[in-house]
C-alpha cells in the first residue's frame, strides 16, 4: 500500500485525493462519490457521511446510505486534510476558468465540468494507476478492507472500527474480519499465563 501511495504522488491531485480519502475513511465507493465540500471540515478533519450515489438507468442518483449505522461522522488525518486543501484550490481555479460552463454540484469529486462522477470512476482511476506502475491488483473496495485490516493490526477495538466504517453492528465487523482478530484472541489467552504460573 505504501508503494501505491508513493506512485500516486506523481499523479494528479484528483487521483491522489480519491485514493487517499477512500483509504483514510475506509468508506464505500458510493459514499465517496456522494461527498460534498459541505460534508468536510478542512480545519478539524471531520467528515460527515450521510449519502451515497448510484448509477441507475443511465442516470446518477443520490440516496441514503446503506443502513442507519452507515450515517456517521468520521475523521481524516492531517496529510489527507492538506491534500484536500490543495485539491479544492485547484478545483476552484478550474471553476473560475470555466465560468458558466461549470456545473455547481458542490461534489468533492466531479467530472471535468463539475458534474457528478460515475460511481465506477474511482475504480477505473485506481485500476489505471495500478497498471501504469505495475502494482499488485486490488479492487477499490479492497482499499476499505486494507484500512480496516490496518486498524485491527494496530489494536483498535472492533466497536471503534465498526463505528468508523459504518458497519450495521460490531458483530458484522467480527464476522467479516474474524481471521484478523485471531491473533488478538491468542494474545488474550497468553495474557492469562501470569496468573496460571503462580498456581504451579
Amino acid at each position: 500500500m505504501v508503494k501505491l501511495l508513493v506512485c500516486l504522488s506523481n499523479e494528479s491531485l484528483k487521483y491522489q485525493a480519491i485514493v487517499n480519502l477512500a483509504l483514510d475513511l475506509c468508506c464505500r465507493r458510493g459514499e465517496l462519490t456522494g461527498l460534498t465540500w459541505d460534508d468536510i471540515d478542512l480545519e478539524t478533519g471531520k467528515v460527515v457521511i450521510n449519502k451515497t450515489t448510484q448509477y441507475i438507468d443511465r442516470r446518477i442518483y443520490e440516496k441514503e446510505t446503506k443502513s442507519v449505522n452507515s450515517d456517521r461522522i468520521n475523521s481524516i488525518n492531517p496529510y489527507t486534510i492538506e491534500l484536500l486543501k490543495k485539491y479544492k484550490k485547484e478545483q476552484l481555479e478550474k471553476q473560475l476558468k470555466l465560468g458558466s460552463k461549470w456545473v455547481k454540484t458542490n461534489r468533492v469529486f466531479t467530472t471535468d465540468f463539475g458534474g457528478n462522477i460515475h460511481p465506477d470512476t474511482p475504480s477505473k482511476i485506481l485500476k489505471k494507476v495500478l497498471k501504469k506502475y505495475n502494482l499488485r491488483y486490488i479492487t477499490f473496495h479492497g482499499l476499505r478492507h486494507t484500512g480496516i485490516s490496518h486498524m485491527i493490526a494496530r489494536g483498535f477495538q472492533a466497536q471503534i472500527i465498526s463505528r468508523k466504517v459504518g458497519h450495521s453492528s460490531v458483530q458484522v465487523t467480527d464476522a467479516y474480519y474474524s481471521y484478523f482478530f485471531e491473533e488478538e484472541f491468542k494474545q488474550v489467552a497468553n495474557s492469562m499465563n501470569d496468573i496460571f504460573e503462580k498456581v504451579q
